[in-house]
């Protein structure tokens, strides 16, 4: 009997919820982004397999499944991320989490126990009932998963005032070929935003605030200079910087009528605020950024974590590079922004590869500028060791708990051709 087929008839014995169908392992070898044709050829392989495990018993089994057969492990969660962190680079096992979506709210500890396949804005819904609220969340909170916002270790709403999610973690279970690990403190840099290549997440217990009323308002700001300033004078919950054109952009897609400059969008706590209704509106819109891709119709993304100090003269530099039509969103962490780049695009058309290439150069003047990308993730491995501060230490550990290098690999540490492509490819660009 061929090993492949005696790792099927174990795959389907072991777990009720498994797929081998080609349309859907090519489905679930995807994430939101749309790679130019030629890295697209390089950084996509098919998964062997689709596993949605039910429990912390069933992830242990699809790890000595991997082990005993040499097949790599690719945790997935919404997959609402762009870096390639979900997508088989070189085949292997998916792991859909999207069926350990148990949590549980201890309302007197105010602490939220929760599995990775968890939704975040279901979270938030049941914790406003009991009177609480998550202090941070991804924009993407209706759709975005516990497990994977903690595996890229991300910034958005809350974080001007909690910091990133990494900042708001009591506790994580990971799973890896050593076992069940409970991590806190300063071991969860080893697993927060690794992006499941130290080990499988199953369980976060993440502590909780009190519900209180958001207002928001609008800054109007003269330019980033002034915007960074203003975050200084004032103690907010969340601060978003909202360009020109990404405000233009708004208005051409969704038929608004927003003001079309730059703006500091800010949310407080303060009783004492008044209503503003056009920041109240910006505010319920938090979720979608992604609609202006309806200007596209594609669009290309470049994400970069700057300081905060470091942010005018970047800013500067990025406005001289992207096209007229592109938009920027700017959340603020305490010490950080992350520069979201819109680049409204069409994959079916020439400019796409250019608009790729615009992105890279966004990268590399972040870089510059003391800053990193948002997330390394399958496409930017090549800049781990450039940008990550600990890589090495991170790098020794990975070889310590995975070996054969069967979690998540290609993801934070470059393997394979692509990297070489990657870097070939900033270089020329």
């Amino acid at each position: 009997m061929e090993v492949m087929d005696k790792f099927e008839m174990e795959v389907r014995r072991l777990f009720p919820y498994v797929s081998f169908h080609p349309l859907e392992r090519e489905i679930y070898s995807h994430d939101i982004s749309v790679l130019p044709g030629y890295i697209d050829s390089i950084a996509h392989s098919i998964a062997d397999v689709v596993i949605q495990p039910e429990n912390t018993f069933q992830v242990k089994e699809i790890l000595r499944l991997s082990k005993e057969y040499s097949i790599p492990v690719i945790p997935r969660g919404s997959a609402t991320s762009g870096y390639g962190g979900v997508i088989p680079y070189k085949g292997g096992i998916v792991v859909d989490f999207s069926r350990m979506d148990w949590f549980e709210i201890d309302d007197e500890k105010k602490i939220l126990t929760a599995e990775p396949g968890a939704v975040w804005w279901d979270i938030q819904k049941k914790a406003n009932e009991l009177g609480l609220s998550l202090r941070v969340y991804p924009t993407s909170a209706p759709s975005s998963t516990v497990g994977g916002w903690i595996a890229h270790g991300g910034i958005g709403v809350g974080s001007r005032m909690f910091g990133g999610i990494e900042e708001n973690i009591e506790e994580i279970k990971v799973i890896d070929f050593e076992g069940t690990k409970r991590i806190s403190g300063e071991e969860l840099k080893f697993y927060v935003g690794m992006q499941g290549t130290t080990g499988l997440l199953v369980k976060a217990k993440i502590p909780l605030m009190d519900l209180r009323n958001e207002k928001a308002f609008i800054v109007p700001v003269e330019d980033i200079s002034h915007a960074v300033n203003v975050l200084r004078l004032k103690t907010l919950y969340t601060a978003v910087f909202l360009s020109k054109n990404y405000m233009k952009l708004l208005n051409e897609v969704r038929g608004e009528d927003y003001p079309e400059k730059d703006i500091l969008l800010c949310v407080s706590f303060d009783e004492n605020m008044e209503r503003d209704e056009v920041a109240e509106r910006l505010w319920e819109d938090r979720f979608f950024p992604m609609r202006i891709k309806k200007k596209g119709p594609s669009i290309v993304i470049s994400e970069v974590l700057i300081p905060v100090d470091s942010l005018p003269s970047f800013y500067s530099e990025l406005m001289m590079k992207i096209p007229p039509g592109a938009g920027v969103q700017i959340y603020f962490s305490r010490n950080h922004a992350n520069v979201i780049t819109m680049i409204p695009s069409d994959e079916r058309e020439k400019r796409y590869t250019k608009d790729w290439k615009t992105a890279f150069k966004i990268v590399k003047i972040g870089i510059k500028n003391s800053g990193k990308p948002y997330s390394t993730g399958l496409y930017l491995s090549h800049l781990s060791k450039k940008v990550l501060p600990d890589y090495m230490e991170l790098e020794s550990f990975k070889k310590r708990v995975d070996p054969e290098n069967l979690l998540n690999p290609g993801k934070i540490f470059p393997s394979g051709k692509l990297p070489r492509i990657m870097k070939l490819a900033e270089i020329v660009v």
